[in-house]
């Protein structure tokens, strides 16, 4: 967990403001740009809801055990700046641009297709963000992913332990539920892309069976960063999550 003290904060402004007329925010409330006061480094922070630093957190320690490009997440310390006592530092890309779907460069299609596998685990209620940046393609904006959503964060965080354990109960087995659908068979998306749909469903599946890499060791720790911030029932959440997506994989 990152010292939010280390930081100064201002507002940042979506380019959809510029794009959209009548856009202000995003669904993930006002974002925060923050500088550090030691190196200058910039992270985007996300504040207002609490269940968007859990799964942007979780999301990208998930991205960077696959080896799939995604920018790095750090829970923060509560600070008064932030609208909820949840808050998350995510890298701020420098130059991540948008890229034409249908010319995709050879050398970067094995890159999205990664993308694709990764997204697909994720169980994202949100449609997958792309960008370019650096000579890479990179995902980012992962507030709904994990089936865990604002509405049952915040009951979660107002009730008592015992009906929060229940309440992810329920959410765990639509997880699993969403995992035990997944076969990497999406033609659709391969003409979307101008890919070979049968070398997509092949790279999709080897970048999601790296997920068995993980280790029992790795998963605590990203479990013990989380209860730093939340109640043991969220972070034993994620835990499952990533055993439910280790089961399934074990399958191809």
């Amino acid at each position: 967990m990152l010292d939010s003290s280390l930081f100064a904060y201002e507002n940042f402004f979506d380019d959809r403001v510029k794009s959209r007329p009548g856009f202000t925010v995003g669904s993930s409330g006002q974002l925060l740009l923050a500088t550090g006061k030691a190196d200058g480094k910039k992270y985007l922070v996300k504040h207002v809801y609490p269940h968007n630093a859990s799964n942007e957190y979780v999301a990208c320690w998930l991205a960077e055990k696959l080896g799939v490009p995604a920018p790095r997440a750090w829970l923060l310390s509560p600070s008064k700046v932030f609208e909820s006592k949840y808050a998350v530092a995510i890298e701020f890309l420098e130059g991540l641009t948008g890229f034409d779907k249908a010319s995709v460069p050879e050398e970067l299609q094995e890159e999205l297709i990664s993308q694709f596998a990764f997204n697909a685990l994720l169980g994202a209620d949100d449609s997958m963000q792309l960008g370019t940046a650096g000579g890479h393609i990179y995902s980012y904006d992962f507030s709904e992913a994990f089936y865990f959503i604002n509405d049952m964060a915040l009951r979660i965080l107002r009730s008592n332990e015992d009906f929060g354990i229940e309440m992810m109960k329920q959410k765990l087995a639509a997880f699993r539920r969403h995992i035990s659908y997944m076969d990497f068979d999406i033609p659709g998306l391969a003409r979307e892309f101008h890919l070979d749909p049968d070398r997509q469903k092949a790279g999709m599946i080897a970048t999601a069976k790296r997920i068995l890499n993980i280790t029992e060791e790795e998963i605590h720790m990203m479990s013990d960063e989380l209860m730093e911030l939340y109640p043991a029932a969220i972070a034993v959440y994620y835990e499952e999550c990533i055993r439910a997506m280790q089961g399934w994989m074990r399958r191809f």
